[in-house]
Parts: structure tokens; sequence; C-alpha cells
């Protein structure tokens, strides 16, 4: 039975962090950038977890920190005392203060990322001890190296989980190479959940394989995503092709850079225009928002997009004051429905079509 929802479990070799200069945080920024892949794709069929011993663990990991920085502190306040200086004294740690100020971040950054903590598992000792000497994963090592307690609690808690949330699949975030084998762990899995089970140490694959699993399309996405950066940085170039589009033949650009302009003043020289009252004829650039690009062949991209675009648009009874007193116009923004077709290779904007917006 195929089951199209996903848990990301964190485990704790994945979000660990141990900068100095921020020892309030918990985690890394691997939840943030799994949080904000998910976000920017718009998945709904994932969710994070986070095993609540990966939780405690961080927490007692940065007080651990906070200490080792107070015996530093004092050891260099006693170092001092050699200069005379007596007003320096030794700090004492406040041990539970620092835990609760950590947890409560740790807390925070939970609420942020809507991360599901995963309770741990009561784990009666005998099937603990069983599983120690028979090395069953994550259980490793041999006599006094024997390894894998922790990590057999978080495995036995998400297996727990698994059988209370059928229908699930889940995929462990893990850098645990040794005592998480993907074989050995589905086989287990199977034997609580119809669902399917997956071992993953790289965020980079970890996105490749949300990308097949879910059809994200992700290199497509990609592809767009740069086609659209080009055509914004071409913006002066379809100011001035539009202007050619709408008024063919009496156009002039007044610059004299190159053809692929950021931010050109287009000047239409047709009588007409310049006693529309809709405006002077000049096109300056103000915005583009662009609404689909679609793929053809030789590398082409056709593309629909709003274009707007300043002009300037004269009182009525002072049109016999226009060149002399430029200071009279007012600023007026007209917006073009238009379709184009980009020719990437040579970075070539030709105009299908350009219709003002009424």
């Amino acid at each position: 039975m195929k089951h199209d929802k996903y848990k990301i479990v964190f485990d704790s070799n994945i979000v660990f962090c141990n900068e100095e200069n921020q020892l309030d945080k918990v985690f890394n920024s691997r939840i943030e950038e799994v949080f904000n892949f998910l976000k920017s794709n718009k998945i709904t069929a994932v969710s994070l977890c986070v095993p609540k011993l990966v939780f405690d663990e961080r927490v007692t990991q940065r007080v651990a920190q906070v200490g080792d920085q107070f015996l530093k502190m004092n050891s260099a306040l006693r170092n001092l005392k050699i200069f005379g200086i007596i007003n320096i004294k030794e700090k004492t740690l406040k041990k539970e203060k620092f835990q609760q100020k950590i947890n409560e971040n740790g807390l925070k950054t939970i609420k942020r990322y809507k991360i599901k903590v995963i309770p741990t598992a009561n784990i009666e000792q005998g099937v603990l001890l069983q599983r120690a000497l028979q090395k069953t994963a994550p259980f490793y090592g041999r006599g006094k190296g024997d390894k894998g307690f922790k990590d057999t609690l978080i495995w036995l808690s998400l297996l727990k989980d698994a059988k209370n949330k059928q229908g699930c699949n889940y995929i462990l975030l893990t850098n645990d190479k040794s005592g998480f084998d993907q074989e050995i762990c589905e086989k287990e899995f199977k034997e609580y959940s119809s669902a399917d089970f997956f071992v993953i140490k790289e965020l980079s694959v970890l996105k490749v394989f949300l990308d097949e699993k879910l059809g994200l399309d992700l290199e497509l996405k990609e592809l767009y995503h740069n086609i659209e950066q080009e055509i914004l940085s071409l913006q002066g170039t379809i100011t001035a092709e539009v202007g050619r589009y709408v008024n063919d033949s009496s156009l002039t650009i007044y610059s004299t850079r190159n053809a692929y302009l950021t931010n050109p003043t287009v000047s239409f020289l047709s009588d007409s225009l310049l006693s529309d009252e809709e405006g002077d004829g000049n096109f300056n650039f103000h915005s583009l928002d662009i609404h689909n690009i679609s793929q053809e062949e030789d590398n082409q991209f056709n593309i629909t997009a709003d274009l707007y675009v300043t002009t300037k648009k004269s009182p009525k009874d002072t049109s016999s004051w226009r060149i002399t007193l430029p200071s009279l116009y007012e600023d007026k923004i007209l917006k073009y429905n238009i379709s184009l077709r980009y020719k990437r290779e040579f970075k070539l904007i030709e105009i299908l079509s350009a219709t003002k917006d009424v």
C-alpha cells in the first residue's frame, strides 16, 4: 500500500551546533533550511519531527558548554590575580537558570518551525539488554566499546510512533553510518508499519529524494527562476521593445549605452501621442510582473507579464507650456499586458503582443 505522507526525523548529529558565541542556540541551521525548502515548494505532505531524547540531549550539551565557559573564565580571573587586581571575583554557575533559558529557546524553535516532538518510549530493561547483547541495530561495537544505547532509544521511540501513526512514511536524517543501516532498520520497521522507511545522510540527497517522490520538478523550477531573473535584468530592453511595438517606426531612445539597457527613457515623436491625454509619449520603466513562463524548442521561452511604465500627463489648458515648464507635468503609470519570446542564447526579446490595460 502506497502512502503519500512523510515524516522527517532529525537525529542529534544532524542538528548539532557548538558555536560559543551562540550558547543559547539549541539547533543548527539545518532544521530551518528544510523548513524553508518545504515552504518555498508548498509541500504540505511532509512534517518535521525531533525525538524528545534528541531535544533533551541538545539542551544538556549546551548547558555543559556554558559550564566550560565558566571554568575558562574563572581560570583567567585566577591568572590575573598575580597582578594584584583584587576586585575581580570568580563567578558561580547557576546551572538551573541557564538550563531554563536554553530550554525555552529550544521550545521556541520547535514552535517556529512547526516541529512535532516524538515522545521517548518506555522500554523494558530486558529488551535493551537483549538488543545490546545481540548487537541489534543501532547497537554496535564489541566488549567495552559497545555503543548505540541512545540511538536505540531513539529508534524504538520512532518505531512506536510509526505504529501509532499508520499511513505515514518515515525519513531518518542522520550522519550515523554505523548504527542506522538502511536494510536492517527497514526490515524491523516493516514489523510496525505498512509504510516505508528511509535513512538519508545529506540535505542535498533529501531534496532530490523529495523531488522524485513528490514530483516537485525542482530542476524545471530552478530553470524558470533563472529565466525570470534574466528577464527582469532586461527590463529596459523590454520597455523599449514594447514602445516599438505600440508605436512602430517613430521612436527615439535617449541613451548612449548598449542595447541591454537597465532603465532607458523611450520617447515617441508621434504628434498623436504628444497630444494624448494619457501622457507625453515618454516611457520610463516602473515594474514588471511575470505571470507565466513556458519553454519552446531551441532554448526559447514564451512569457506573459504585466509591464508598468511611467509617463507624464500634462494639465489641461497648459499644453503650450509643455516644453518650457516640465514641472507642470504629472506622473502617470500605464499598464501593458504583454507576451514576449525570449531567445536565451542571445538574450534577445521579441514582443508578440502588447495591449494597454484600460
